[in-house]
C-alpha cells in the first residue's frame, strides 16, 4: 500500500493525476482526457482485459448493496473484460434503474448496448438467452415509447412475442401487450382494430388471471384516452370512470395518474369543469410520486383544462413549461400535445408567428415519430397559423393533409376541430360560403360529441360568418345560442363578449 501511496503522489507531482476526493473512498481523476487515453492505450488488450475484470470484481465484492447503482459501470468493465453474460444482465439492470429515475436517454441506450451483446438467434437458443432477448426487446420499449418510430416499436415486439408466450411468463407477455396496444394506438390504429383488440385483450385475460385490478384496468384507460382525442368522447370519460378506481386499488401511482389526467380532459372538454379540477387535482397528487412522465402527462392536463376555461394567462406558461420539460427529458410524445395547447392559447392571444413556430415543432416531431394520432390536429391548427400571417395557399394543403388523416384512421373528434379551424381561417379570409359548409359540419360533431366549449365558442364564430354574409336572423340564433352555453357553462366573460355582439346587432337592426 505504501509503494502504490508513493506511486500516486508522483504522478500527481508530474501534473498526470490530480486528487478528487478523501471520503467516502481516495478517489483520483486524471488530469486530462489525453493522459487518460494514453495510458490505457499503452496496456496490451490482454492486460486491459485482466484489469477490467479485476476492476469488476473488486466493485462486486466491495459494494454488493450498490450492484444496482453501479450496474453501468459493472456493466462496462465486464463487457471489455469480455464477460458478456454478466455484462448483458448489468445493462439490463442498469436500464431498468434509469428507467426508475425518468431517465429514458440513458435507459434506452443501456438496453442498445444489451441487444449489441446478444448473440443471434437460434432455433434451439437457451431460454436464459430468451428470457434476456426478451427483457431487452421490453426494455427499448418503455425507454422509446416517447421518441421512438410507433412501426419500429410494434415490429421489435412482434419479434419476441412468440418467446415470451411460448416462456409462460405472464410479467414479460402483459407489457409486451400493453405496449404494443399503445404503440399502434399512437400511430393512428383503432382500438377495435383485430390486432390492437388482441393484445387489449389478451391483458385484460392475464389481469383476470393473476388477479390484478391495474392490469384488468390498463385496455380500458388506453381506449379511453383514445376515444377522448378521437371520440366517441362520452364513451372515452366512461372507460377512465371505470379503470381508475381499478388502478387504485393497488396503489398504481403512475397508471391512476395517467388515467386521472386523461379523465381531466374528457370532463373538460365536455364542460364538466368542477369533475375536470378534481380529476386534474387528483391526477397532479399522484404523479407527484411517479416518474417524470407521469408528472408530464398531469401538467398537459392541467393545461388542457385551463385553455378549455378560457384561462389563456394560466394555460399558456403550463403547456410552455410541458414542452420544455418533455424537450429535456426527450419526451417527444409529450411534446406533440403540449406543443399543439401551446400553438392554440398563442392563436387565440393573436401572437400567430409565435403559434406556428411551436406547432411547426410539434408537427416535425409527429412526422419523425410517425404519430398518426397527433398529426392531424397539429397540421390543421398549423394551418390556421399559416392563414392568420396571410398565407393561404399554404393553409389549405396543411388542412387538406389533416382531413385525410384525420378520416384514414376514424378521428372523428379531431375532424371536428380541423373544420371548425378551416371555416374560422375562411370566415376571416372573407370565403364565406365554404367557411358556413364547414362550421355547419363541425358543429353537427361537436354536438354529437357533447363538446359543449367547443361548440360555444364554434357557434361564435359561425353566427359572426353568418352576419358578414347579412344573414342578420340566422346569426343572432347562433350567437344567442352561444351566449346560453356560455352561460351554462360559467364562462361568464366569453359569453359577456358574445352578448355584446348581439347588442352591436340589435343596435344595428333598430329603427332610426
Amino acid at each position: 500500500m505504501a509503494t502504490e501511496h508513493a506511486q500516486l503522489d508522483t504522478l500527481e507531482a508530474k501534473g498526470l493525476i490530480r486528487l478528487a476526493n478523501y471520503r467516502p473512498e481516495l478517489e483520483y481523476l486524471f488530469r486530462h482526457w489525453l493522459v487518460q487515453d494514453a495510458a490505457y492505450g499503452s496496456l496490451l488488450k490482454q492486460e486491459r482485459r485482466e484489469l477490467h475484470r479485476r476492476v469488476g470484481e473488486a466493485l462486486e465484492l466491495l459494494y454488493p448493496e450498490r450492484q444496482v447503482e453501479l450496474a453501468a459501470v459493472l456493466a462496462l468493465h465486464f463487457e471489455q473484460a469480455g464477460d458478456t453474460e454478466k455484462a448483458l444482465g448489468y445493462l439490463l439492470a442498469a436500464g431498468q434503474y434509469a428507467l426508475d429515475r425518468s431517465a429514458i436517454r440513458e435507459a434506452y441506450s443501456a438496453f442498445e448496448r444489451a441487444r449489441v451483446l446478444l448473440p443471434p438467434t437460434t432455433d434451439g437458443e437457451d431460454d436464459r438467452i430468451r428470457n434476456a432477448r426478451i427483457m431487452v426487446e421490453l426494455g427499448r420499449a418503455r425507454a422509446g415509447m416517447t421518441f421512438r418510430p410507433a412501426d419500429d416499436l410494434v415490429a421489435d415486439l412482434e419479434v419476441v412475442l412468440p418467446d415470451a408466450e411460448r416462456l409462460g411468463d405472464l410479467s414479460l407477455i402483459a407489457p409486451i401487450h400493453l405496449a404494443l396496444a399503445l404503440g399502434r394506438l399512437q400511430s393512428g390504429v383503432q382500438a377495435s382494430d383485430p390486432v390492437v383488440k388482441r393484445s387489449l385483450d389478451r391483458v385484460a385475460e392475464i389481469g383476470e388471471e393473476l388477479g390484478d385490478p391495474s392490469l384488468r384496468a390498463m385496455p380500458l384507460a388506453l381506449v379511453g384516452l383514445t376515444q377522448v382525442f378521437m371520440g366517441p368522447l362520452r364513451d372515452g370519460v366512461a372507460a377512465l370512470e371505470e379503470a381508475v378506481p381499478l388502478l387504485q386499488q393497488t396503489h398504481d401511482s403512475i397508471g391512476a395518474a395517467f388515467a386521472r389526467g386523461a379523465l381531466a380532459i374528457g370532463y373538460a372538454q365536455l364542460g364538466e369543469f368542477e369533475k375536470a379540477e378534481q380529476a386534474s387535482r387528483s391526477a397532479t397528487e399522484l404523479a407527484a410520486s411517479g416518474d417524470q412522465i407521469a408528472q408530464l402527462d398531469a401538467l398537459i392536463a392541467e393545461a388542457m383544462l385551463r385553455s378549455e376555461l378560457g384561462q389563456l394567462d394560466k394555460a399558456g406558461p403550463l403547456a410552455l413549461a410541458c414542452v420544455n420539460r418533455a424537450e429535456e427529458v426527450g419526451a417527444t410524445a409529450c411534446v406533440m400535445p403540449s406543443s399543439w395547447i401551446l400553438g392554440d392559447v398563442y392563436h387565440r392571444q393573436g401572437r400567430f408567428a409565435d403559434a406556428r413556430a411551436v406547432l411547426e415543432r410539434g408537427n416535425e416531431i409527429s412526422l419523425a415519430d410517425d404519430r398518426n394520432f397527433w398529426r392531424p390536429t397539429l397540421t390543421a391548427w398549423l394551418g390556421s397559423a399559416a392563414s392568420a400571417l396571410g398565407d393561404a395557399a399554404a393553409a389549405e394543403g396543411n388542412w387538406d393533409e389533416a382531413l385525410a388523416t384525420a378520416r384514414s384512421i376514424g378521428n372523428r373528434f379531431g375532424e371536428a376541430g380541423i373544420l371548425r379551424k378551416r371555416a374560422e381561417a375562411r370566415a376571416t379570409s372573407g370565403n364565406q360560403g365554404e367557411a358556413l359548409a364547414d362550421f355547419a359540419s363541425s358543429a353537427a360533431e361537436l354536438e354529437a360529441e357533447g363538446a359543449r366549449p367547443g361548440l360555444a365558442r364554434l357557434l361564435r364564430g359561425w353566427g359572426e360568418a353568418l352576419r358578414a354574409t347579412g344573414r342578420g336572423d340566422e346569426a343572432n340564433e347562433k350567437l344567442r345560442r352561444s351566449r346560453a352555453l356560455f352561460k351554462e357553462l360559467g364562462l361568464h366573460a366569453e359569453g359577456q363578449r358574445v352578448g355584446e355582439l348581439l347588442d352591436d346587432t340589435a343596435a344595428e337592426q333598430a329603427p332610426e
